[in-house]
Parts: C-alpha cells; sequence; structure tokens
C-alpha cells in the first residue's frame, strides 16, 4: 500500500485457488476456489491493487516446475515490474508451520529463479522481450535487512483480512489473535514489518 501512494501500479499473482484452507467442508472444490476468488477480490479492490492474476494450480500440491516457472517468467517479461514481492526461499529455519508450508516454499524457490529466467532471452522466449527487476523484496524471512511501519496501514490490513471470511469466520477472535501474536511490534511500540531486500545486479562483461 506504500508503494501505492507513491504512484506505483500493484498487480497480485496468486498461484493456487486456496480452496484446502477452508473451514466449511459441506462445499465442492471448485465452489470453495469461487468463494476465495472472490474473497481474493475484495481484499485486492481494498488495497489499491490494479488486478489480480490467478494461475490455478491446486491448493496444497504446487510444484516446483518448469510450468510454474515459465508461467511467472511469462508473467514478468509482460508486466516488467521494478519491484517483486515474495517468500524467501533462503529462510529453511522450518519454524513455523503455517508460514513455511510447501506451497510458500516451492512458490519462493520458482519467483527467485523466474525473475533470473525473465533477463535472459533465450529462457521461455516471449515476444515482450526480456525484463530485468529491479528489486526483489522477501517477507518471511529470518535475515530482514529492512523494517517498515505500517502502524498508519493496520486498520486497512484489518478490513483485507477480514473479507477472507472462508479461513476467518470469527473474524473477532483473529483479530485479537493477529494483534497479540502476529503484528510485530519495535521498541517504540510500532507495527512493523520486515523484509530481505536484494538488488537484482546486471552483469556487465
Amino acid at each position: 500500500m506504500t508503494f501505492i501512494k507513491k504512484g506505483y501500479e500493484v498487480i497480485y499473482v496468486i498461484a493456487t485457488g486456496g480452496e484446502n484452507g477452508f473451514k466449511l467442508k459441506s462445499l465442492s472444490g471448485s465452489e470453495r476456489t469461487n468463494i476465495r476468488k472472490k474473497e481474493q477480490l475484495a481484499a485486492a479492490k481494498i488495497a489499491g491493487a490494479k488486478s489480480v492474476i490467478f494461475l490455478g494450480f491446486n491448493d496444497g500440491f504446487l510444484e516446483y516446475d518448469d510450468a510454474l516457472r515459465e508461467k511467472i517468467t511469462v508473467l514478468i517479461k509482460e508486466y516488467r515490474p521494478e519491484i517483486v514481492f515474495s517468500f524467501d526461499p533462503a529462510n529453511l529455519d522450518f519454524d513455523n508451520i503455517n508460514l513455511h508450508h510447501r506451497d510458500h516454499r516451492n512458490l519462493a524457490r520458482a519467483v527467485f529463479d523466474s525473475v533470473f529466467a525473465a533477463k535472459n532471452d533465450f529462457i521461455f522466449p516471449d515476444k515482450n522481450g526480456k525484463h530485468r527487476v529491479d528489486k526483489i523484496y522477501f517477507f518471511g524471512t529470518n535475515k530482514p535487512n529492512r523494517e517498515v511501519d505500517i502502524t498508519g496501514y493496520m486498520d486497512i490490513k484489518l478490513r483485507m483480512l477480514k473479507c477472507y471470511k472462508s479461513q476467518f469466520p470469527n473474524f473477532r477472535n483473529f483479530e485479537k489473535f493477529f494483534r497479540e501474536n502476529i503484528a510485530c511490534k519495535s521498541a517504540e511500540g510500532k507495527c512493523t514489518e520486515t523484509f530481505r531486500i536484494m538488488d537484482i545486479v546486471q552483469i556487465s562483461y
């Protein structure tokens, strides 16, 4: 949201349908996927994202393979982002079963490798040509080098999270848990998020 206020256009890329992160068991997989899409679109609208791209992989079964890498590489070549946000593939502490589950780990590796592939003409060639991303902002990192004050965005963040009714049917309880256990607090009592920011350096010959 900070970048949106600065004038950046933000595009979300959602790898899986999220259908297996559901609390209700009475709906079919396609029904759950459609609900999750609507929830994601509602949250993205609150954030001010320009668009949301759904890759459609099965939730909980995301493979790190060339199919995933190609989809992400082609998107980078098409939309030509300056900055890419991703889970940190270097964090293998396995200290949080929700944050570092299999889909997140495989997606993190795929994004990292796709940023490399996108600056190459011959790896997944595309009509849009190659593109070099300037920076990757890794979240879920164990080696942060940037702390961002999000105190002023907490209400918006919670409004976005409230959109995911399929995951948080009792949002009041979740909000209490979130504020007490997830929203990081700095020494000054501010809410913060941390990132490992990596510059993409082009090697000159």
